[in-house]
């Protein structure tokens, strides 16, 4: 298998630390990679994400962490990843996979407070996200307003990430 560039150290040591396969790729991000995983003595697959950047990995084992103290498994119909582990050394989240409709990828979100943006960059994120999930649009901003309920708010918005 073919491992993106940056990340072949940090899954070797993840695979034999936590006696994993990696079995398909997911995708690559701007705030990590995600395969699905097995576990010999473990029957189901599951998902992990790697990160290179520590702040990217915080924000996500944060709201992993906020999701499960709120035992929040879905929002709004879909389907939200359940945390199953996390490794602080090798900066890796292993998740519950899930099927659409789902809501998935918080290394872009932050924890009680939005994003420090200017109105005029709201202004424009609103407007290119509209356009990105067309007629899905007001479900996505109620989504968001549930997740902003719970102190999640999620800048990385995109239909890969929340999906119909």
């Amino acid at each position: 298998m073919d491992l993106p560039v940056g990340y072949e150290e940090q899954i070797e040591e993840y695979c034999r630390k936590h006696e994993a396969v990696l079995r398909r790729s997911l995708g690559t991000g701007t705030q990590g990679t995600v395969f699905t995983a097995k576990k010999p003595r473990h029957p189901s697959v599951y998902a992990v994400k790697f990160h290179l950047r520590q702040i990217a990995y915080d924000r996500e084992v944060g709201v992993y962490l906020r999701l499960q103290d709120l035992e929040v498994s879905e929002v709004r119909g879909h389907q939200v990843p359940q945390l199953l582990a996390y490794d602080d050394d090798l900066l890796v989240i292993e998740m519950s996979t899930v099927k659409p409709p789902f809501c998935l990828d918080f290394g872009g979100a932050y924890l009680d407070c939005p994003p420090d943006y200017t109105p005029e960059v709201w202004r424009d994120w609103r407007e290119e996200k509209s356009e990105d999930f067309e007629d899905n649009w007001p479900a996505v901003e109620e989504i968001l307003e549930e997740f902003r309920w719970m102190g999640i708010h999620i800048a990385d918005v995109n239909p890969g990430n929340i999906r119909f």
